[in-house]
This record gives C-alpha cells, structure tokens and sequence, in this order.
C-alpha cells in the first residue's frame, strides 16, 4: 500500500486518525490500482463459481443444471473461493465507499452509489428475470430427467402434491446489489452523526486475534455454507456478517499501516488458511436438497457452532490474504487489468442465465468434465467482455456502470 501511495502510510495514517481528518492530496488523485483489480476478481469469481456449480459433487443438488459429471475435488474448491470472495467483495466496497466521501463528500457518495448501485439493479432486475425464465423453460423441454432444483421444478409444474411451500421473490445473483444499497444507506447516515469512530480496542493489536468472533452469531444463522440471501424480505445474518466487513473496509482507509505489517506473514496466513480449511470441510453438512427445501438441520449444536467458528476465522483470513495477495502481484498499473476491471460488472451482472443455458446445453454430451467446465467458463466470459467492448464501454451505459473511459 505505501509503495502505491507513494510515500509510507504509517507517516500519513497514524492509528488514531480522527472520521474527519483531511485525507492527504495523494490520496485523493491517485487510483489505488491493486484494489481495483482485486474487486474484478471478486466478481470474475461468481462468474467460476456458477460455471463450475454443475459439475460439483454434492453443491450440484442445489443448482439449476445437474449434470452426470461431477467431482468431490470441484466441490471443495468451489466452497473455499466462497468463504472469502463475497466477504472480500464488501470489504472493498466499504473501503471505497469512505474513500469516495473523503474526496467528493456525502452527497457526491449517495449520488454515486444510486449510479452505481440502485439504478443498475433496477435497470437490469426485469430483463435478467426473463432471462432466467426463458432459460427454466428450455431447460424443462431440453433435459429427459431433471435433477436438482430443475428437478423440483418439473415436479411442482406437474403435480400439486410435496410442493415445497412458496418462496419470496428472489434478487437472483443481484442480491449483492440489494445489500450492498442498505450498507450504503446505513454508512451514509453513520457517517453524517459521526458514529463511525473505531472502537478503543482496534488500538490494540493484542486483541485483533479475536476480532473474528463477532462474526460467530451471523454465521451460526446463515449456516455452511454461507447461502445467498436472494430473498427481497431481508435476513439479519447478511447485516451481521457481511456488514462487519464493509464496516471493516470502511475502517482500514486510512490504516493501510494493518496490511503493512501483515505483509511478511503472507504464506504463514495462507497456510493457516489450508489447515483450517480441512476440519471447515470435513463438518460442513453434506448438501442434501429435501433438508435444504424444509429447512431442516441434522448436526448437533456445538459442531454448528464449531463449523461457524471456522466459517469466522477462515473468511477473515482468506481476505486478509487476498488483500496481501492483491498487494504482490496485482498492485501494477497494466491496460488488460484495467480492461477486466472495467469489464468485470457487466460480465457479472449478465452472466447467469447464460452459464445455465450452456449448462444445461451440454448434459447430454458425454464429454469430460474439465471440458465441461471450460465450455461454459470460456463461452459466458468471450461473449459478455465482447458485448462490453461494442455496447458497453464507451457508452452511457459503461458511463453508468463505472463511469467515463477515453478511447485508446
């Protein structure tokens, strides 16, 4: 971060730093280009994690597209990405966030996330539920024996009989978008009593080690693995996991000195990561759709409580090695990065009703699963950044998504 900023963050941010204090010039005119990069991969990741759903065993119970190759090795590694990358997602929304108010003021901040942030949701919402409409009926023609939540589906359009009872309407993949509005909203009005000060305790490192803990209680509730809250009617666990990390990012600007001194412990943090991972896994509930659809649960409580423990300490680690990760090899300024951040929301933000097309398109194929896998990752990402490129990017509607961009 110091070499990014371009003078040493512990001269400019000292501990103590007041909600208030003047941020220095270099802050305000220069991008912080590992940050940014960081962000397009958290987003880039929801994009692996739907292509790679259908082909992991037994995450694929919940998902659209159920195909007959799967892998317990995808499954593992689908819900390791999962335990940091929405939380490093909010993190760096709530650093931006108190960045984009140092430098332009609340008013410039409200203005910009209902940009940024409402509109788009609201602007894409119809067209993505049709979307997935539209996709949910080929898949019902296409596929002989559905499986999964297709499964369910077929069912409930045939019988009127074990229909699972009727769900709130969901936010789809844009319930990030949902929550993300509401952290804003409630920063804003934060920020404007001067309540965000840090607590006496963030002064004392010998307490960081259990800062993970006030996570326990939102994690407890959501339960392993972290579900998407996709429901309009919002759940309490989301404010209270993933909440504390915006809060949490909202407070490391300005004490970029906290990643400094993590930085020469990166491998010892990832390591930990590892082992901790193990016993995450091992207890993690084997995903089984009729539990899921009554709501029902069989482990006993103290390994839910254990299971969230790790679910607290795995996510507050992992990020804080994404960060370092971002630090060493993604701080550099480079067009094809700045390009992929760019391109990252839109992608994103289109990418869901086309991964379970091509999905469901290749079940029949007696294909391999990597091959799968490929397919789909290589045929959602190409066509969304080529739309961004001609439709998007130098148009109002880039102008939307992340502002102004000059041609080359």
């Amino acid at each position: 971060m110091s070499v990014v900023m371009g003078e040493s963050s512990r001269d400019m941010y000292p501990y103590g730093l007041s909600e208030r204090e003047k941020v220095p010039a270099v802050v305000q005119t220069q991008r912080i280009h590992y940050l940014d990069n960081l962000r397009a991969v958290a987003m880039l990741l929801g994009v692996f994690l739907h292509s790679a759903l259908a082909y992991a065993q037994p995450a694929q119970t919940v998902w659209l597209a159920t195909d007959s190759k799967a892998s317990v090795m995808v499954d593992a590694s689908i819900w390791f990405i999962h335990l940091f990358r929405m939380a490093l997602f909010f993190l760096l929304s709530g650093y931006f966030a108190k960045l984009v108010i140092e430098r332009k003021g609340l008013r410039h901040f409200l203005w910009n996330r209902c940009l940024r942030i409402a509109i788009p949701f609201v602007l894409f919402y119809p067209f993505l539920l049709a979307a997935m409409a539209i996709v949910i009926v080929f898949s019902l023609s296409y596929v002989a024996e559905p499986k999964g939540l297709m499964g369910l589906i077929a069912a409930a359009a045939t019988t009127s009989s074990g229909i699972p009872k009727q769900q709130p309407a969901s936010t789809m993949h844009l319930w990030f978008l949902y929550y993300l509005m509401a952290f804003s909203a409630i920063g804003a009005l934060l920020y404007h009593a001067n309540w965000l000060k840090p607590p006496a305790w963030f002064r004392r490192p010998s307490l960081w080690l259990l800062c993970p803990l006030i996570l326990v209680p939102g994690a407890l509730a959501a339960g392993a693995p972290l579900p998407a809250p996709e429901s309009f009617i919002p759940h309490w666990w989301p404010f209270a996991f993933y909440g504390l990390f915006y809060f949490a990012g909202w407070q490391l600007f300005g004490r970029e000195q906290f990643l400094d001194s993590c930085r020469p412990y990166f491998w010892h943090v990832a390591a930990i990561c590892l082992l901790l991972y193990a016993p995450y896994y091992w207890l993690m509930p084997v995903l089984d759709l009729p539990k899921i659809v009554a709501g029902s649960s069989s482990q006993s409580d103290w390994i839910r409580v254990v299971e969230a423990c790790l679910t607290a300490y795995l996510s507050v680690l992992l990020t804080i090695a994404s960060l370092l990760f971002g630090q060493r090899y993604l701080a550099g300024k480079s067009p094809l990065l700045g390009f992929v951040a760019d391109s990252s929301y839109w992608v994103y933000l289109l990418h869901l009703p086309l991964v379970i097309f091509l999905q469901t398109l290749l079940i029949p194929l007696t294909l391999p699963l990597w091959l799968k896998f490929v397919l789909v990752l290589a045929g959602t990402v190409i066509p969304c950044m080529a739309t961004y490129v001609v439709f998007v990017r130098y148009t109002p509607l880039g102008w939307l998504l992340h502002g102004k961009r000059s041609f080359p």
